[in-house]
């Protein structure tokens, strides 16, 4: 099988996601100091320093270092919030894709894996038919229901609301993925070649439990993806030359995003 990964960027995305992260925490740092700010101000003035008389350091003492705080207390944590979830996405040795990719191992070339290397984040293509997949790495029990994907309340969830990833709609999105590759696929081909890309979430964590019920889009841990998709196979197999020319255009676009077929994804930023 081939895997295509984006890996420059996947490693620019990390370090965005680093740098984002810093900067929230620099930016909290400043509203801390901007805290501190009325009583600094307040030794300028009793000492008689001509800087406690500039009109902004005034205004800062008057009422404006509540203003500054509180704005970067705001700014810094929506930014260290994004560069923590750029971080999780990107840089963690345990990404969904990683996953995904080492549980289709043993699958011959006709197979295909597409990780931030074609029109949507994640993307297979084989015998089994066209894939938009969502991956998600939760653990313990998730109920999947219609759209819904939930796991019960706990306190864990209150102590790490930060550092974990959100359930979100999984299945929501693995449907808008699949509708948004198949608009570009049939713009490719034209309309004389039918293509029906499929939406899939895949579990990805050893630990899920899943409770599936009646899901609106197919929903599978991962350890069940090889003998799923060998099942989807059988049932109603793609095509060959309708494969082989989905495969040809989604190749053409990795190859032109700088993607190259790898066996092993890359796992660090240098």
């Amino acid at each position: 099988m081939y895997v295509y990964a984006n890996n420059d960027a996947i490693a620019k995305k990390g370090k965005w996601g680093r740098r984002l992260s810093m900067i929230g925490l620099l930016i909290l740092g400043l509203g801390m100091l901007f805290s501190l700010a009325p009583s600094t101000i307040q030794k300028w003035i009793d000492t008689g320093n001509s800087l406690a008389q500039i009109p902004f350091v005034l205004w800062v003492y008057q009422v404006g270092w509540i203003y500054l705080s509180m704005a970067a207390l705001i700014l810094g944590f929506i930014l260290g919030q994004i560069g923590n979830g750029m971080m999780r996405r990107y840089l963690r040795p345990n990404r969904p894709d990683m996953v995904i990719a080492k549980a289709l191992k043993g699958f011959d070339n006709r197979n295909r894996l597409y990780v931030w290397a074609s029109p949507i984040d994640l993307a297979f293509v084989g015998p089994a038919g066209v894939y938009a997949i969502i991956g998600r790495d939760h653990a313990g029990e998730i109920t999947v229901e219609g759209y819904e994907a939930k796991t019960p309340f706990s306190f864990r969830k209150i102590l790490f609301f930060f550092g974990d990833e959100g359930m979100g709609r999984p299945l929501v999105e693995a449907e808008a993925d699949a509708e948004k590759l198949q608009s570009w696929l049939q713009e490719q081909l034209g309309t004389e070649t039918e293509v029906q890309v499929q939406p899939l979430v895949l579990f990805t964590h050893d630990r899920a439990q899943l409770q599936v019920q009646n899901p609106a889009v197919p929903v599978v841990h991962y350890k069940q993806l090889k003998s799923y998709l060998r099942s989807q196979a059988k049932r109603k197999p793609i095509p060959k030359s309708v494969l082989q020319q989905v495969t040809e255009v989604l190749d053409a676009y990795a190859a032109s995003q700088g993607a190259r077929p790898v066996q092993e994804l890359e796992t660090t930023v240098k």
